[in-house]
């Protein structure tokens, strides 16, 4: 009887050390994606961050539930993961991006500079419709004065498509609008 209870602890502390390892993963290739979503603006990114936060969020329910870890290790876990999740929106746009359910904005920028951070790259910060969005350094400084219609994830703002209209265009867009 000793033997077997013995037998069923060492298979589940692998089990416990595979699940934390999962855990880990996520946490760090979640936060990498987040650091650079700005650098590499792709859909690929948006999968990759989304992808590693609903990983993550399932094996913290799964240490959460394994009673063999300590309360105060479980709570760690669990506010980590709370953390990147609200920081991380991606995860709740999933369900928009498979339905192609995009918002778009419209409109000349009413804000077009360049901003960068420590763990950003530059990027194109510009309002469109009331509307913050960062995008690709590759933009022309002189597009500030055109039309921009952008594909957008309601929750994350994160950018599917984009267009930037010619002048020509842009006076036709505003002339039709007035």
């Amino acid at each position: 009887m000793i033997n077997d209870n013995k037998n069923e602890k060492s298979l589940v502390s692998p089990l416990n050390k595979l699940t934390k390892r999962i855990w880990f993963v996520s946490f760090a290739v979640g936060t990498v994606g987040m650091m650079l979503r700005y650098k590499y603006p792709f859909t690929e990114m948006f999968w990759v961050i989304s992808i590693s936060t609903l990983i993550l969020a399932f094996t913290c329910v799964v240490i959460i539930l394994i009673r063999d870890i300590k309360i105060f290790e479980r709570l760690i876990y669990l506010f980590a993961t709370i953390a990147l999740l609200i920081h991380s929106p991606e995860w709740l746009d999933i369900p928009a991006y498979l339905k192609n359910d995009y918002k778009v904005a419209e409109g000349v920028p009413t804000l077009f500079e360049i901003r960068s951070g420590r763990n950003n790259p530059e990027r194109w910060e510009v309002v469109v419709d009331n509307i913050k969005f960062s995008m690709p350094i590759e933009i022309q400084e002189n597009s500030y004065d055109n039309w921009f219609v952008i594909n957008y994830l309601p929750s994350s703002r994160y950018i599917v498509d984009y267009k930037i209209l010619s002048e020509q265009e842009t006076k036709g867009k505003i002339n039709y609008s007035n």
